[in-house]
């Protein structure tokens, strides 16, 4: 019979949905340590597992099970475990989730299968540190001191706040340049696919090598890869979006969160989360610092400044030496278009200039499609979808009608689902509409269409911004993809074509999101002029508008002090803590009778307030009714505790989802 006492316990988290650890035996030979990969046998199942502690349980070995195998890798380090125990906290999520996306590439047959031997690391002497670096100007060389001194330091937090076009980039490459030098990993995140081939070919300009590039178009034999790189190679540098955080770095240097106000980096399905918040958690961890990269901060951020809690580096002019561009309001109701166009006679005689100059010109409006709604002038019917209460946007390239929420379409026709006449009529722009209006006005031009619809490959993506960098376009009609930090050398003209979208509505966040975006179109323009500015025109119907005024003054200081002010008002974050319960079934009744017993149940403490249920803005979506609570608390309170004593008071139905979204940044 087998000697017992020959073997120790460990606690191991498994990789799914379990929040405990789970005891079992390993031999002392083997001298299993906290952060070793294992298998594990689970029920009649085998299942990946991490050790996370020393068990701490005085449970009979008798009762244990045995590990399976350990296996042959590195350790996950005692930071990353400190990580995904307080990314679960944070987030309301199980901790073996968490850990499910850190081992993401693998299930347990592929990592046992790895050939570790002939394993080769990415081969770190390729790594040349050139010193090819543009010449700072006087901002950014000492914005650059500031951040170098902060690896002297103990978790260094920076807002790299400039105009557009200021340098952040070349000036933040000055920190990713001194971890190579002292042998550091360095991790980037950007908030979309698209703009790491952009962002790869500066980096290759200054450093002479390519990066290492993390994102869902990557093949996962090259995740694989890229995987044990993060663990096996002591000096790399990795570009990627947000999940790109969950990579298993073992040294890790820095950590730079660009463009950090944008909604990208918030996670709204599955795991609920805000990458750049956990990138700052994650880094005062590690003890390293961590550049946040923007020329829109978020306002949470700007807080954070202004408690002192964050270092701010401020660039106030633009690399190239070129001015900021000159913003001016259409008034809409001084200007109106005439029957059927959305392109005021100003704007229109603005590109007809831009045209004959040979300079590309942006036509901005955040709608995808043709026209967002269809409707009968005979009975008032409206195209909707049949998963979702919302309408159908037309597409009209592809005759189909689309949901931008579930992906249902149809084809479209000429006659209406609620009389049968031929009487439907498109309501309002979208891109494509933008685009037949240019077309009709200047029928030899080359236009480019930048959305989502049609740049919906990385490929495919590339050859059209190069084809718009090279010049051989001469309009481009963007949504919010082309305001993500592109630099068009060409391009001396944006305009926006709908100011007032985003400036109304129920959302919290509707005027910071409407400033940042609006903010930074804009600065696409003119960013290599030298003896003259580009030139914004910025249609409303609402010129009053204090987040409009605020854009064309350029005055962001005022903007952001009376949304805090607001904020502050209202009781709302960064003043405040909030929680959104999510909830949601096929069945209406079934939805509002769990609604009304949650809310029966609901705890009573003293500076928390549960506002619901009340179905959601958008209560319809994939075919399932939804509902919402908001959860409000002061700063001092630890929010999350609350809700899930709450939730765990009450069943869940079979029939009932619950998703809990810790700092929600979509109220719909």
């Amino acid at each position: 019979m087998e000697n017992i006492t020959n073997y120790q316990i460990v606690s191991v988290l498994l990789s799914g949905p379990y929040n405990k650890t789970f005891d079992y035996l390993v031999e002392k030979t083997k001298q299993a340590k906290v952060g070793q990969i294992v298998i594990v046998p689970f029920g009649k199942q085998e299942l990946l597992g991490l050790i996370f502690e020393r068990s701490k349980n005085k449970i009979k070995k008798e009762k244990l099970k045995k590990i399976k195998s350990i296996v042959n890798l590195p350790l996950i380090s005692k930071p990353f475990l400190d990580f995904t125990e307080f990314f679960a906290s944070w987030n309301c999520a199980y901790k073996g989730n968490v850990l499910k996306l850190m081992v993401s590439p693998f299930d347990k047959k592929s990592i046992q299968n790895l050939d570790y031997k002939n394993y080769k690391p990415i081969d770190e002497e390729k790594i040349n540190i050139r010193g090819n670096f543009k010449k700072l100007n006087f901002y950014q060389k000492n914005a650059s001191k500031e951040i170098l001194n902060g690896f002297n330091k103990n978790s260094n937090c920076f807002l790299l706040d400039g105009v557009a076009g200021s340098g952040k980039t070349e000036t933040y490459f000055e920190g990713v340049n001194h971890c190579l030098k002292n042998n550091k990993q360095v991790l980037i995140l950007l908030p979309e696919i698209g703009l790491t081939s952009d962002w790869e070919e500066r980096f290759k300009k200054t450093f002479g090598f390519k990066p290492l590039v993390w994102h869902s178009g990557i093949t996962k034999s090259k995740k694989k890869k890229i995987w044990l790189s993060s663990l096996y190679n002591k000096k790399l540098v990795l570009v990627g979006a947000r999940s790109a955080l969950f990579l298993p770095f073992n040294n890790l240097g820095l950590i730079v969160v660009d463009e950090e106000h944008d909604l990208s980096f918030k996670q709204e399905e599955g795991i609920r989360y805000h990458a750049r918040d956990m990138a700052i958690y994650l880094a005062s961890k590690i003890n390293i610092p961590i550049i946040l990269s923007s020329a829109t901060p978020s306002v949470e951020t700007i807080f954070n400044v202004k408690l002192k809690k964050f270092s701010s580096l401020y660039l106030p002019s633009r690399a190239t030496g070129s001015d900021l561009p000159e913003i001016q309001i259409i008034d809409m109701k001084e200007n109106p278009t005439s029957s059927g166009n959305w392109l005021s006679d100003v704007m229109l005689k603005e590109l007809l200039t831009r045209y004959k100059n040979n300079e590309q010109s942006l036509i901005f409006l955040n709608r995808r499609g043709y026209s967002p709604l269809t409707l009968c002038k005979n009975c008032g019917h409206r195209v909707q979808c049949n998963n979702c209460n919302s309408w159908l946007v037309e597409h009209k390239k592809e005759k189909i009608y689309l949901c931008h929420y579930c992906g249902y379409k149809k084809n479209v026709t000429g006659d209406c689902e609620g009389c049968n006449e031929a009487q439907l009529v498109s309501c309002g722009p979208g891109v494509e509409k933008i685009i037949e209006e240019l077309s009709n006005h200047f029928p030899n031009a080359v236009i480019e269409n930048f959305s989502s619809d049609t740049i919906n490959k990385l490929d495919h993506f590339t050859e059209s911004l190069k084809k718009i960098k090279s010049g051989k376009v001469d309009f481009i009609v963007g949504t919010q993809i082309i305001a993500k930090g592109y630099d068009i050398p060409n391009l001396n003209f944006v305009g926006i074509v709908d100011g007032d979208i985003g400036t109304y509505g129920g959302d919290l966040r509707s005027s910071e999101k409407c400033f940042q975006l609006l903010t930074q179109v804009s600065g696409r323009a003119g960013r290599h002029l030298k003896k003259k500015r580009g030139l914004v025109y910025l249609q409303t119907y609402n010129p009053e508008s204090l987040v409009l005024k605020t854009i064309k003054e350029m005055n962001k200081d005022k903007f952001y002090e009376e949304e805090l002010n607001f904020r502050k008002q209202a009781s709302m974050p960064p003043f405040s803590r909030l929680i959104s319960l999510i909830i949601s079934s096929k069945y209406e009744k079934t939805l509002n009778e769990f609604s009304y017993n949650l809310f029966e149940c609901a705890p009573k403490y003293k500076d928390v307030d549960i506002l619901g249920p009340a179905p959601a803005p958008l209560n319809f979506v994939r075919g399932r009714y939804r509902n919402r609570f908001l959860v409000r608390s002061n700063k001092k309170i630890y929010l999350q505790n609350i809700v899930r004593d709450w939730i765990s008071s009450i069943k869940l139905p079979r029939s009932i989802r619950l998703s809990i979204d810790v700092d929600p940044y979509n109220f719909m």
